[in-house]
């Protein structure tokens, strides 16, 4: 009796596994699959998803109250995270942006991780690309009949994020076209090419489809009476039913029912905590004017600005060489994936604050973070040291990369990373951890740990209020200013990434952060002189990425009660 349950959760994973990897480009990528589709923006499949996730957690419910095993539990709760959000998302479908920067990059990744990684090796491949190209410029135009959709229902880029926008569909619809077409030295073996068939193919699917859907696009971004309705105004309140909407965000993103109004006030208290503390760090460093004149030092010191994208890269290189030998005080195990650095899509840049980490796939088996390499006169590196330390080492790198080799996880669990409070608290929390490792004994390094960790906290505070409509984006300006060292350019597109692009996201790092710190010290006081830290570590990411109600539960049968 007792087995049957997880018996039935097993073919629950299964069964979404198999949907989700027959839909999901980039998860075939990972697994060295063919891939023959790309996923569009339409309705009908947000209802497809939706209505697979309603029948999965119908059955997880069907088993609440069984006696499961550890591993069994831990499923449990993953597939009925996953789904909620599943139809957290289809249900506000169409107040959720489609052509907006962050939203957009999934058009890159697809370009460099499905079409530059093919790999032609019998005539077949030929037919298969050009259906890839064909389906590509599907996704674009169906991005575009998306934000017609919205605009008849009401919801349109507001004015302010409009330049952004505009300025990430062109520079995709530059770069793309380029990034498709195949190069005669790529074809693997002879006859490939079909005498010039697959080129010639390729050019023209780029020519009648592809650019002409990029145009398309931009045609109603640009159309007068479009320019003329959107509007002034940014955040999720303004729009019919777009409180209730931020909310189921909010739950998303955080992986908890904290209130929004309630993180607004926590960010406040945060503020007024780090702020202390910074002025506790500059008072080392000699200074002991006011943090206005301090930040207005910060923006001319050499030290904390590099003159070329290879000099960002060496500040953090040499972060993560100081990393290495502390490692095995603070974890037993370490992935076996290694990790480095390139560069972002240039044509991404613009629209980005910073970067993104890139997980190892089967063709590049390597992590990476992508930094931004642009406007290094205004970009600084103060922060650098606690910002690998969050992309790369021991952040998401160590997290990521260690649950795709877990092969006592089912796949499900090793490839899918849609907790996004786990994933980016865990990387905030493996950042902080540089306070106990000594690695930010540099004051400049404390300072911008403790500058991040403050704009981290900055960002419950305008988050919420741009999206609940307590603050305006002048107000959110002028509290950002007062909270971080970013720059005026890094501020403004932060707050239309929160207010016009990603709602809520920016939550899931301070939320996420708080979280682990409450768990491990719940661990600490309970376990006394017999809690070990690498034991706490192992049993967070020892299970994978999991909704905090699951994981409080994994945390506390891993490490038992004193």
């Amino acid at each position: 009796m007792t087995n049957e349950p997880g018996r039935g959760i097993g073919r629950l994973v299964d069964r979404y596994w198999q949907f989700l990897l027959a839909r999901e480009p980039m998860l075939r990528v990972r697994q060295g699959l063919p891939v023959e589709t790309l996923p569009r923006a339409s309705l009908a499949e947000a209802e497809e998803r939706a209505r697979f996730a309603e029948g999965v957690l119908g059955e997880v419910r069907a088993l609440d109250g069984s006696e499961l095993p550890g591993a069994d539990a831990d499923a449990a709760a993953f597939l009925a995270g996953l789904a909620e959000q599943e139809l957290r998302a289809h249900r506000h479908y169409w107040l959720t942006p489609v052509a907006t920067p962050y939203r957009l990059l999934p058009l890159s990744l697809y370009t460099d991780a499905v079409l530059r990684q093919f790999r032609f090796t019998e005539r077949a491949d030929a037919e298969r690309y050009l259906g890839l190209v064909r389906e590509l410029a599907g996704v674009v135009g169906s991005i575009c009949d998306k934000v017609m959709g919205q605009a008849v229902r009401g919801f349109r880029v507001p004015a302010p994020a409009l330049a952004g926008v505009r300025a990430a569909v062109a520079g995709l619809r530059e770069s793309v076209p380029r990034r498709v077409e195949v190069a005669e030295d790529r074809l693997g073996a002879p006859g490939l090419g079909g005498n010039g068939q697959l080129l010639d193919g390729v050019r023209r699917l780029v020519e009648d489809e592809l650019v002409p859907a990029f145009d398309r696009l931009l045609a109603v971004l640009d159309d007068p009476a479009c320019l003329l309705a959107a509007p002034q105004n940014v955040g999720w309140a303004r729009y019919e039913g777009g409180e209730e909407a931020y909310r189921d965000f909010v739950r998303t993103q955080t992986g908890g029912d904290t209130a929004p109004e309630r993180l607004h006030e926590l960010g406040r208290e945060q503020c007024r905590e780090l702020a202390e503390r910074m002025r506790e760090v500059r008072a080392t460093l000699g200074f002991h004017g006011s943090e206005a004149e301090f930040h207005e030092r910060l923006r001319t010191e050499p030290r904390l600005y590099a003159r070329t994208p290879e000099e960002v890269e060496a500040r953090y290189r040499g972060h993560l060489d100081r990393l290495v030998p502390v490692l095995p005080r603070w974890f037993a195990v370490l992935p076996r994936a290694p990790y480095g650095l390139a560069r972002l899509d240039p044509a991404l840049e613009p629209g980005m604050t910073f970067g993104y980490y890139e997980a190892p796939t089967a063709a590049d088996p390597v992590g990476r973070y992508r930094y931004n390499g642009s406007d290094l006169g205004r970009r600084s590196l103060l922060g650098s040291a606690s910002l690998i330390y969050h992309e790369l080492a021991p952040g998401h790198h160590f997290h990521l990369a260690r649950q795709a080799e877990d092969h006592t996880l089912h796949q499900l669990r090793r490839e899918v990373t849609e907790f996004g409070a786990f994933n980016e608290g865990w990387a905030e929390y493996a950042a902080g951890l540089g306070w106990e490792a000594g690695l930010y004994e540099d004051p400049w390094d404390a300072y911008g740990r403790l500058a991040q960790e403050r704009f981290t906290a900055q960002r419950l505070v305008v988050d919420t209020g741009l999206n609940l409509g307590t603050m305006d984006l002048e107000q959110a300006r002028d509290f950002m200013r007062a909270n971080s060292t970013e720059s005026d350019g890094q501020i403004a597109s932060d707050l239309l990434r929160y207010s016009t692009d990603l709602p809520g996201q920016a939550l899931s790092y301070r939320a996420g952060f708080l979280e682990l710190v409450r768990l491990r010290g719940d661990a600490e006081e309970r376990l006394g002189i017999g809690f070990d830290v690498r034991a706490f570590h192992e049993a967070v990411l020892g299970g994978g990425a999991l909704p905090f109600d699951g994981l409080r539960r994994r945390v506390a049968r891993e490490l038992g009660a004193s």
